[in-house]
């Protein structure tokens, strides 16, 4: 895999909440499905993880809301890996607006587990290469404020 992983949408009526925007859980929910997408784009298909039993499960994850959208507005999602092991990816997803502004980041740490005992796994080999390889051909990355952010109320 040599492209970035695109996922792209617009928003429908019925994600829209008391604002008039956006609903904030209707994020996580989008960034979700970004990230099981972006993980079958790496060979971890629903088929796949059947057949070996495994999964992903997120460990940590912190949204930040940046800029508002609307409904019918068109919206698309990049996946970088910041950093990643044996068994766990430690991705950095961007959602973005039309005219290309930044409009909400998710980071998030994945672990690869055994469906069975429910447990840390490595990565089955052929997965681990595909997520080397992506992070190895991704473009480069300046790291945004949001990445590592500690939320909290700045003192003055």
């Amino acid at each position: 895999m040599t492209e970035t992983y695109i996922y792209k949408n617009t928003v429908h009526p019925d994600w829209i909440d008391h604002n008039q925007h956006l609903h904030d859980a209707k994020y996580y929910d989008l960034f979700s499905d970004s990230v099981v997408d972006f993980f079958k784009s790496v060979g971890l298909s629903t088929d796949y993880r059947n057949d070996l039993n495994i999964t992903t499960f997120s460990l940590e994850a912190h949204i930040s809301f940046l800029k508002e959208l609307l409904v019918h507005e068109k919206f698309y999602i990049k996946a970088h890996i910041y950093d990643y092991d044996y068994k766990r990816v430690h991705l950095f997803l961007t959602m973005y607006n039309d005219e290309d502004e930044r409009c909400a980041t998710y980071e998030v740490i994945m672990m690869g587990v055994d469906f069975q005992t429910r447990k840390s796994t490595p990565f089955p080999d052929e997965v681990f290469d595909k997520i080397a390889n992506y992070f190895k051909q991704q473009p480069n990355f300046d790291s945004p404020k949001q990445l590592g952010h500690v939320i909290g109320i700045p003192k003055r």
